[in-house]
């Protein structure tokens, strides 16, 4: 299997070919393999359950990596791997790691189906812009909830007033500020040992990941992400992430979002290119951990029918063939405050529980506002545990996501964006207003009516 150095070789050495050529050679690939392998996407049964079809995008995935490499577009040469350097990096790749310290520590699982274990959940509003005077009551929302079991953070947007901007040395403090207030967040209600997810989310660059390699700032029990461009790239600022996640012990995490209509054609084309990312960024990245994150060219969310059915296929192949440890992202169109919101939760929840997925937390308006709090993640980990301990089928899910999808189907093209943290929440006490408090339990009343039986 490669390590970094061979990787780095191969970037300086590889295939050469122009950006946009890539571009188009892998959308020219992925139309034929779609065809070839008979993906279909159902927009009825969003949760897949047909293992010949997982099975055949697994195959069709490596066959993508074998015609297409990952490209360094700073060199414009492809990173190519055998065939047997992708199964072995898969093979290798823990199937259970202890994330966390102490009492606090969680197992994180490379799933398979009904394998008897519950997802792991993730905590917190991925990439979404915080402001300095909100961030730590934003994040004590999700640290509150019991049954999250790892958190990510937000991104801070501004140090005492000024913009954080890509590649400046505000970049650097903001990581290091975004971690105390996660540690303090965290040690405010009696969880100082919880994995911090995905840490040094404030920073677009490798100065954010190389400024808090500190015990003070990320743990060696916490992990940090190391992005996958869209679509099947890399470059400088990612493979020197990857340099310093080799040298600093903590975990690793990638991220691919793979683009529903871009260049990897249909939702069918995506679920290929985005198991092709999972398989190379294991073997380029050497990480533990993936975070899958489907991108709708139209609407963002995963909430839509073509992203959940799109996590679905990818897990349930994984699942399958290789398991590995993927966490599954979980935007949303609608923000807190919003009924919406908290339907889209629920739906993902079913999706991502069924198909052997982790989760990667919600981010609530697709994390471009700070409309966002713990209680529609609440909702989300409520609605695992009760799939997993009613021991719901794929049918049975896919008839409540039919059910669920209706009832905020009409704010994929007008979102309900919501109330920003301060107007669903008490800064001061850390709880919901009694208007979004009640519309919480309005919907998991009518979410208990469709089915649902909440444990809590």
């Amino acid at each position: 299997m490669a390590d970094i150095f061979e990787v780095l070789r191969r970037a300086e050495t590889g295939d050469y070919i122009k950006e946009d050529d890539f571009n188009m050679k892998l959308y020219k690939t992925n139309k034929r393999l779609v065809k070839k392998y008979g993906i279909k996407f159902d927009k009825e049964n969003v949760i897949l359950s047909d293992d010949t079809m997982a099975s055949n995008l697994f195959d069709a995935a490596l066959e993508l990596c074998d015609e297409m490499g990952m490209l360094c577009v700073d060199t414009s040469r492809v990173i190519r791997f055998t065939r047997q350097e992708l199964l072995q990096a898969l093979e290798q790749a823990p199937k259970e790691m202890l994330l966390g310290e102490g009492k606090d520590a969680r197992v994180m699982r490379a799933r398979r189906l009904h394998d008897g274990h519950k997802m792991c959940v993730c905590g917190g509003c991925p990439g979404t812009p915080l402001p300095e005077e909100l961030f730590l009551p934003i994040m004590m929302s999700y640290a509150k909830e019991p049954l999250i079991d790892i958190i990510i953070p937000g991104s801070l947007v501004s140090i005492e007033g000024m913009d954080v901007k890509t590649g400046g040395p505000l970049e650097i403090r903001a990581c290091r500020q975004e971690m105390l207030w996660m540690r303090e967040a965290l040690t405010r209600y009696g969880r100082p040992g919880t994995h911090i997810y995905a840490a040094g989310e404030s920073s677009a660059t490798e100065l954010g990941t190389l400024a808090i390699c500190n015990e003070k700032y990320m743990r060696t029990t916490d992990s940090h992400m190391i992005p996958v461009l869209s679509e099947l790239k890399t470059d400088n600022i990612r493979l020197s992430r990857v340099m310093t996640g080799s040298e600093y012990p903590a975990w690793t995490t990638s991220l691919m979002d793979p683009i529903i209509g871009g260049f990897a054609g249909g939702v069918e084309g995506a679920a290929i290119v985005g198991a092709a990312a999972i398989m190379l960024a294991t073997a380029a990245y050497g990480v533990q951990m993936h975070c899958l994150h489907a991108i709708h060219n139209k609407y963002v969310s995963v909430s839509t029918r073509e992203g959940m059915w799109m996590d679905s296929i990818i897990g349930r192949a994984f699942a399958l063939r290789s398991p590995i440890a993927i966490l599954a992202d979980a935007w949303t169109t609608c923000g807190a405050g919003t009924e919406e919101v908290l339907y889209e939760a629920a739906a993902l929840a079913i999706a991502q529980e069924l198909s052997a997925l982790n989760t990667d937390s919600l981010g609530s308006t697709n994390g471009v506002y700070p409309n966002c709090s713990g209680l529609e993640d609440r909702l989300f980990a409520e609605t695992v545990d009760a799939v997993f301990h009613m021991g719901m089928t794929e049918e049975q899910g896919n008839d409540l996501i039919r059910r669920i999808f209706k009832k905020y189907e009409h704010t994929l093209d007008n979102p309900n964006l919501g109330k920003p943290f301060n107007e669903v929440y008490d800064v001061k006490t850390i709880e919901p207003t009694p208007e979004w408090q009640a519309m919480y339990d309005k919907v998991k009343a009518d979410l208990t009516e469709m089915g649902i039986q909440f444990r809590f």
